[in-house]
């Protein structure tokens, strides 16, 4: 393949899992197990034309699937832990998907580094694919669906989650009572109602967060920074990287029903804008005094910079993201709502991939995490106004939270006019 096709292969990934994050709200009304059984079959197929790809084409065609099953498997299996879960550990038990999905890039990234890439290919669709079928097979479908087709399969669903011993039927109330609206049936009205645009703002705004504040620009200039002392180095620093995600994504697991998301967030918020001040700060001296390194320990410095970042955002913005996407949309308007937000997640990204390096001629490598700084502290202003704290509630306590003395957007803005 060509070197300048190779951007092109990321542009083709994320632009299928852009149309996937679309497509993942409107499938997840037919059935989350169901959905994510489904999906494997073209996951597979990608695969295979990754293990008989003879032109460049196939290839892409590679990148475009599995780049759109990615997009629904993500967003459903979140919606689906979410729903399943018990208030007082749904936020720790939606850390999971994106705790997996960082495993997995590590398992793939340690396989690369022994296997061709026909042969990580063939071990894909031969044993990571059939585990997670075992796994999925072996998950019952989620009770929030299940009422809508067979309630009293919710029912026993949700006995046997909770357990034989627990009385489950306030909850189950709670769930058909929700489920009383039809699903689909969504008019123009209903998208300036506070139970949709408030949610739908948060979760959007997170989305959005989560790639504007910079992960996708320190991880590329930690590689960079590594680069420069030998380029059999870059592996490392992609190493690193995801072992200090995988950590800060375990203690955001820990941490997340006890202190809460809003504080989780904000903490990390505070951790990511000075990182990114000190290393923009940093990079500016060495370009204004046209020097290697400014100080004497700078290489080291900004390599500590780039590790606080990504440990800030795997251990808040990054989990709650996800986390707060399964829990904050009612069941009515979660289909779209997802959707959405998923489509600010990807689109974001495809964009932070596609301008970095433009940015950086522009204005230079310290100018991009200014920016960075100015996102992250935007963000913390954000987060102290607009987010509520969703800790120990249940998803319809909390779309009742949403519901204030202006029923309307329109209604709420001429108030504050």
């Amino acid at each position: 393949m060509k070197p300048q096709l190779g951007a092109w292969r990321t542009y083709v990934h994320f632009l299928g899992c852009l149309s996937g994050g679309f497509m993942s709200g409107f499938l997840a009304n037919y059935g989350r197990k169901v959905v994510l059984l489904l999906t494997m079959v073209p996951m597979a197929l990608s695969w295979l034309f990754v293990i008989f790809a003879t032109q460049v084409w196939m290839v892409f065609l590679f990148h475009a699937t599995s780049g759109v099953c990615t997009g629904v498997v993500m967003v459903v299996a979140q919606v689906y832990v979410a729903e399943i879960s018990v208030p007082r550990i749904r936020g720790a038990m939606s850390t999971a998907p994106l705790l997996a999905f960082q495993v997995g890039s590590l398992l793939c990234f340690m396989l690369g580094e022994i296997l061709v890439w026909k042969n990580l290919a063939i071990v894909g669709v031969c044993v990571a694919m059939p585990v997670f079928v075992a796994v999925v097979l072996c998950m019952p479908e989620s009770p929030r669906f299940l009422i809508h087709i067979h309630p009293n399969d919710a029912l026993a669903t949700l006995q046997w989650l909770r357990g034989l011993e627990n009385d489950v039927m306030e909850e189950y109330h709670d769930i058909s009572d929700s489920s009383d609206m039809d699903r689909w049936s969504i008019v123009c009205d209903d998208l300036v109602r506070p139970t949709f645009w408030r949610p739908l703002l948060i979760s959007c705004g997170l989305m959005f967060l989560y790639n504007m504040t910079g992960v996708a620009s320190f991880t590329l200039y930690g590689m960079e920074l590594f680069a420069e002392v030998s380029s059999a180095y870059i592996n490392v620093a992609h190493f690193i990287v995801t072992i200090v995600l995988l950590v800060a994504i375990t203690l955001s697991a820990l941490l997340v029903d006890h202190i809460g998301r809003k504080l989780l967030l904000l903490l990390s918020l505070t951790i990511m804008a000075a990182s990114s001040f000190v290393l923009g700060l940093f990079l500016f001296l060495k370009d204004l005094h046209k020097v290697d390194n400014y100080f004497m320990y700078q290489w080291i410095a900004e390599v500590f910079c780039v590790v606080l970042f990504t440990f800030a955002h795997g251990s808040g913005v990054g989990p709650i993201a996800w986390v707060t996407l399964g829990e904050i949309f009612s069941p009515r308007y979660k289909w779209l709502g997802v959707s959405m937000a998923s489509m600010v997640l990807w689109s974001s990204m495809l964009a932070v991939d596609v301008i970095f390096h433009k940015i950086r001629v522009a204005v230079a490598t310290g100018g991009i995490f200014w920016f960075h700084c100015v996102v992250c502290v935007g963000g913390y202003i954000f987060i102290l106004v607009c987010f509520r704290e969703l800790k120990e509630q249940r998803i319809d306590d909390i779309t009742k939270s949403f519901v204030k003395k202006h029923d309307s957007l329109i209604e709420t803005f001429i108030a504050r006019v």
